[in-house]
C-alpha cells in the first residue's frame, strides 16, 4: 500500500517497466509531428475531392474508405497527444501537445464537417442503394446513424462554423482538469509526530480508506479544504459547460437537455429516470445495512462520510503485486478464450498498462482503445486487493474495444454510453467469484466479499449514482433558467447525500464537495451508466462466472458488435431485460445477498 507520509515521485524517478509503452503509436516526437501534417494533408485533399462531389454510389464509397482511414489516424495523434499529460502534466512537451489538440481539432472538424452534412441531404433511395452493395454493406451502421441524426442537423455553414469554435466550446473538462491537477494545492496535516504530504492522488488512493481514524479524518480536512478555496472557479467552469449544452440543446431543436444529452445514446429519458429513481430508493437501504455492520465491525461510535471508504476488515489489507494480479485475471478471464485472453496478455506484455502513482497523474483509471492500436489503462496501483478489481475493469473495457475495432469499421458508432460500462463491470464480477471459489479461509472470504461491495458496487453504483442524482438536478435547473452558483451546487449534493444516507451515516463538512472531485459531468450524461452497465454486467457477470458457454458466446457477439445495435438490443441479446426495473432489483439483491454471506461467515 503506497504510504504518503512525504511527496508522490516525480515520472522520472518510476520503474518505465511499470509504464505505459506510447512509442507503439509513435516511437519520437518528431514522428507524431510528422503524423499530423499528413493527417492534415490528407484531410485538405479529403476536402478538395469530396466536397460538393458525393453525387453517385462510387465517390461515396471512396470518401466512406477514406473517412475511415482518417479516423484511424485521429485516433492516433490525439490519443498520443492527451496519454502523455494525463500522467505527466509536469512536462511542457506533453502540455504542449495536449493544449495544441484544440486547435487541430477545430482545424480538422471545420474541413471534415461538410461530410455528414451531406450524407444527410442525400435522398434515401440513395443511401440505401449505397448500403445495398457489397461493399457499403460494412457502412450501414454509419449510414444508419446519418439517418438518426439528420432532424438535428444545421445548415452545413453552421456546422462548419461550431466545428471552427469547437475548442473553445468543449473546453471545459481542459479547464477543470488545469484546476484539479495544477492549481488545487492541499495543505499537509499532522498525526503525531509525522507531517503527511495530501493530493488528489494520495487522498483518493490511500487517506481516504486509511485504516487510522486520525490520518483518515485529518486528511480528509486537508482536502476538503483545498477544494474549498477553487469551489467558486470550478463551479463557475462546470456551470458555462451545462449551459452551453442548453444552448446546443436548443440550438438543435430540442425542447430538454436531457433529450439532447441522451440521444446519442438512443436512451429514452424514461429509462434514464428509471436507474436513478429506482437506485436511490430501493439501494440506499442495502447501504445503510452496509454502514451498520462496518459500524459494528470496526467498533466505530459512529460512521460518517470519512469513514465509509475504510476497509471492512481490521486486519492488514492484503496486498497484491502485479504480477500475481496478472495470474489471478488470467485465470479468470480465460474462460472467454483464447481471443478476448490473448487481448489480456497483450496488455501485460506490451506495456499498455501505466500502474504507479506520481505527481500530476489524472486520478483514478480508464481505458482508452485506438482503432488498429493498444488500448492504454491509466491506473493509480496500491498494491491493494481492490486494485485487481479495478485492472479487470478496466481490461474489460479493453477487451470490448479490441473485438469491436477488430469486427467493425473505426467509423461504426461505438456501443451505448448506456451499455459502455457492463463489459468492465461484469469482469468484476466474474473476477471476485472467481477469487471465492479459491481455497480461503471464511474470514479471508468475509473481507473479500465486503471489497467486493465496497470497490464494483460502492464504488460503480453507489458513487455514481450520487453524481447521476446531483447532475439530474443541475440540468432540471438549466432546463427551468435557474440561476446557479457553487453555494446551489454545493446544496445540491449535500441534499443527495442526506437523502441516500439518512441517519445511517454522518455528512462531514466538506462533503458537499464532493461534486468538484468528478470529471464525468463534463461527459454528458455519463455518470447514471455506471449502474446501467453493473445491472447488465451482474446478471452476465453471474452467468459467466458459471461457466455458461451460451453466455459467453452472446456476450462476445455483443462486444464485437458495437454500435451496430442499440443497448437495450445488447442487453436482450443475453437475457437481461433493461425495459422495466426487474433487472435492478435482481442486481440489488445481489448485493444483498452478499452482506447475508458477510453476516453469516462472521
Amino acid at each position: 500500500m503506497t504510504k504518503q507520509n512525504g511527496p508522490l515521485p516525480t515520472r522520472d524517478l518510476l520503474n518505465k517497466e511499470e509504464t505505459w509503452d506510447l512509442s507503439l503509436l509513435f516511437v519520437t516526437q518528431a514522428e507524431y509531428e510528422k503524423a499530423i501534417e499528413a493527417l492534415k494533408e490528407k484531410v485538405a485533399t479529403f476536402n478538395t475531392d469530396y466536397k460538393g462531389n458525393l453525387t453517385n454510389v462510387g465517390t461515396i464509397l471512396s470518401a466512406l474508405n477514406d473517412f475511415d482511414d482518417i479516423n484511424v489516424r485521429m485516433g492516433k495523434v490525439f490519443q498520443y497527444g492527451s496519454l502523455a499529460y494525463e500522467v505527466d502534466k509536469l512536462d511542457d512537451t506533453n502540455e504542449a501537445n495536449a493544449l495544441k489538440l484544440g486547435q487541430l481539432s477545430e482545424w480538422l472538424g471545420v474541413r471534415l464537417s461538410f461530410f455528414e452534412s451531406e450524407l444527410a441531404n442525400l435522398s434515401e433511395e440513395m443511401l440505401n442503394e449505397l448500403t445495398a452493395t457489397e461493399e457499403g454493406q460494412k457502412f450501414k451502421a454509419f449510414i444508419d446513424r446519418i439517418k438518426y441524426n439528420k432532424p438535428m442537423m444545421l445548415d452545413p455553414m453552421i456546422e462548419e462554423t461550431l466545428s471552427s469554435l469547437s475548442g473553445s466550446l468543449t473546453n471545459h473538462s481542459d479547464m477543470y482538469n488545469t484546476v484539479k491537477f495544477q492549481d488545487m494545492i492541499f495543505p499537509d496535516f499532522v498525526v503525531g509526530s509525522e507531517t503527511y504530504s495530501n493530493s488528489f492522488a494520495g487522498f483518493e488512493q490511500d487517506f481516504e480508506g486509511h485504516m487510522n481514524k486520525e490520518i483518515r479524518h485529518a486528511a480528509w480536512k486537508s482536502f476538503h479544504q483545498g477544494l474549498s478555496n477553487h469551489q467558486h472557479t470550478v463551479a463557475a467552469n462546470y456551470i458555462n459547460h451545462v449551459q452551453t449544452e442548453k444552448k446546443m440543446a436548443t440550438l438543435r431543436g430540442f425542447d430538454s437537455v436531457f433529450d439532447y444529452l441522451l440521444h446519442d445514446q438512443q436512451i429514452s429519458r424514461d429509462s434514464y429516470n428509471l436507474i436513478i429513481d429506482t437506485l436511490t430508493t430501493e439501494l440506499a437501504p442495502v447501504f445503510r445495512r452496509y454502514a451498520k455492520l462496518l459500524k459494528e465491525e470496526q467498533e466505530l461510535d459512529k460512521v460518517t462520510l470519512a469513514d465509509i471508504k475504510m476497509p471492512f476488515s481490521k486486519d492488514e489489507p492484503m496486498s497484491i503485486s502485479i504480477d500475481e494480479s496478472r495470474e489471478m485475471i488470467e485465470s479468470a478471464l480465460s474462460v472467454f478464450g483464447d481471443e478476448y485472453l490473448g487481448y489480456v496478455k497483450q496488455a501485460f506484455d506490451e506495456r499498455w498498462i501505466d500502474y504507479p502513482m506520481n505527481q500530476s497523474k489524472s486520478t483514478g483509471g480508464f481505458c482508452s482503445t485506438i482503432a488498429d492500436g493498444p488500448s492504454y489503462i491509466l491506473l493509480n496501483w496500491t498494491g491493494l486487493l481492490s486494485e485487481v478489481l479495478v485492472l479487470a475493469h478496466e481490461l474489460g473495457h479493453a477487451g470490448h474495444f479490441q473485438l469491436t475495432y477488430q469486427n467493425q469499421l473505426s467509423i461504426t458508432p461505438e456501443a451505448s454510453l448506456y451499455f459502455i460500462e457492463a463489459p468492465s463491470t461484469a469482469n468484476e464480477v466474474i473476477m471476485c467469484q472467481y477469487l471465492l471459489n479459491q481455497p480461503i479461509e471464511n474470514d479471508a472470504k468475509r473481507s473479500l466479499i465486503a471489497e467486493f461491495i465496497t470497490r464494483t458496487y460502492f464504488h460503480n453504483m453507489v458513487t455514481h449514482l450520487l453524481e447521476a442524482d446531483f447532475q439530474r438536478k443541475v440540468y432540471e435547473a438549466v432546463d427551468n433558467d435557474e440561476v446557479l452558483n457553487a453555494n446551489r451546487l454545493n446544496g445540491f449534493f449535500k441534499e443527495t447525500l442526506e437523502n441516500f444516507w439518512a441517519d445511517a451515516v454522518e455528512i462531514n463538512d466538506g462533503a458537499e464537495l464532493t461534486w468538484m472531485r468528478q470529471p464525468h459531468y463534463y461527459m454528458g450524461l455519463y455518470s447514471y451508466t455506471y449502474s446501467a452497465g453493473l445491472t447488465i454486467g451482474t446478471q452476465v457477470g453471474q452467468m459467466i462466472a458459471d461457466n455458461d458457454q451460451e453466455a459467453v458466446s452472446a456476450w462476445l457477439d455483443n462486444l464485437a458488435a458495437g454500435g451496430t445495435k442499440d443497448a437495450l438490443e445488447l442487453a436482450a441479446h443475453v437475457d437481461v431485460d433493461m425495459t422495466n426495473a426487474d433487472a435492478i432489483r435482481q442486481a440489488i439483491q445481489f448485493v444483498d445477498g452478499l452482506i447475508d454471506q458477510i453476516e453469516e461467515l462472521a
